[in-house]
């Protein structure tokens, strides 16, 4: 396992299968250590290897453990070698090679995620095309991969499942983007008959402004 990487909470909760919230609560309560850094204005919380290997070997096995049990396994995983295969805690053995083979996985599937999307346009997009990541990824929610496509010919299916994965990732921040394309959404209509495909679309009711 890669004993300098450093990743956010969100990167770590994808890595080891947990979410967020419970890593961020795992830090707040002392069951592991965090590393803070600077993004901006905003502070950040990270996490490395060490913190990795116990969030991993938790998410297996950490409800079999007391809370004391479980702070005396990451203490020792935080002072074993990085190549260690193994922890010995009296009559208790830890393997850690299955463990890290599944973070290694992980890791690079993080990577090759990451690798296909353009994170220099002002919004995040699926390389080589100008389709925004997270208009993608909303549209999983609502769509199949196949209609997806349809919708967007220059994407493929290894795309637009890297954009559900990224959005995990990475949430875009503000009001939540629609689940259906306007393609999708103005066939709905159609097919409820509330719309004809040939007419002009529906007018738009202006909102009072409060």
């Amino acid at each position: 396992m890669k004993d300098a990487v450093s990743l956010t909470l969100n990167e770590a909760g994808y890595v080891v299968g947990q979410s967020r919230a419970a890593i961020n609560r795992a830090v707040d309560q002392g069951v592991i250590k965090a590393r803070l850094f600077r993004r901006g204005k905003v502070r950040v919380r990270t996490v490395g290897g060490p913190e990795l290997r116990f969030l991993a070997f938790a998410a297996q096995a950490g409800k079999d453990f007391t809370p004391a049990a479980r702070r005396k396994i990451y203490e020792a995983i935080r002072r074993a070698r990085p190549n260690a295969s193994r922890l010995e805690l009296g009559f208790v053995e830890l393997r850690l090679t299955e463990v890290d083979r599944r973070i290694d996985e992980r890791l690079t599937r993080l990577q090759q995620v990451k690798a296909l999307v353009d994170e220099t346009a002002p919004e995040p997009v699926l390389r080589g095309t100008n389709v925004p990541v997270h208009v993608v990824a909303a549209l999983t929610r609502g769509q199949s991969a196949t209609e997806i496509i349809e919708d967007y010919p220059t994407l493929t299916a290894g795309q637009v499942e890297a954009a559900a994965e990224y959005a995990k990732v990475y949430p875009r921040t503000g009001r939540p983007l629609p689940a259906r394309s306007l393609k999708r959404m103005l066939g709905d209509l159609a097919a409820a008959g509330v719309w004809d495909l040939e007419s002009e679309p529906p007018p738009i009711e202006p909102r009072p402004i409060p």
